[in-house]
């Protein structure tokens, strides 16, 4: 870590795109009902690809608890990824975002985990209310898997920056 003159510590202030969600609220308004579109669009597509009956009532009955989920995954994926960034930069003295490389590194487990924790929370309680089978409830819950995880994690940080190096 840099020192000042007066033996205080300069820490990095950079931070991940993901974290934008944190420092500014109003992303949110903008996140909730993309996520909210973008989930409903992979779930009906997902369902139509599957043949399954009664899309519109699987919807209804699901996509609150699919969303919500969805969140959750992503909040603990990126909670993950913190937790990574904070261990390399202290312990092992690594400047994470100012290296793509390092920061893909990093970003890969939180991507996987919310990827992960999306496929086993919507099998195990996303579609509880809708008529689908066991088969159809795990097809459903990975194509939200594979297409809704927060691939934006794996944006550089040097983005926001402009390319800061």
């Amino acid at each position: 870590m840099p020192q000042k003159p007066n033996g205080i510590r300069v820490y990095n202030v950079m931070f991940p795109v993901y974290m934008l969600f944190l420092l500014f609220p109003q992303v949110w308004l903008l996140a909730l009902p993309f996520n909210f579109a973008f989930d409903s669009l992979v779930l009906l597509l997902a369902a139509g690809y599957l043949k399954v009956e009664g899309r519109k009532d699987l919807w209804k009955r699901s996509i609150l608890r699919v969303w919500v989920y969805g969140f959750l995954a992503d909040i603990a994926g990126a909670a993950l990824i913190t937790g990574i960034v904070l261990f390399l930069e202290e312990q092992l003295s690594v400047t994470v975002f100012l290296n793509p490389v390092y920061e893909i590194l990093a970003a890969l487990p939180g991507v996987a985990l919310a990827g992960w924790l999306i496929y086993l929370l919507d099998r195990k309680w996303g579609f509880g209310k809708a008529a689908v089978d066991g088969a159809q409830r795990r097809r459903l819950a990975l194509a939200l898997a594979v297409f809704t995880a927060p691939y934006t994690m794996f944006l550089p940080t040097q983005l926001l920056y402009g390319g800061m190096r």
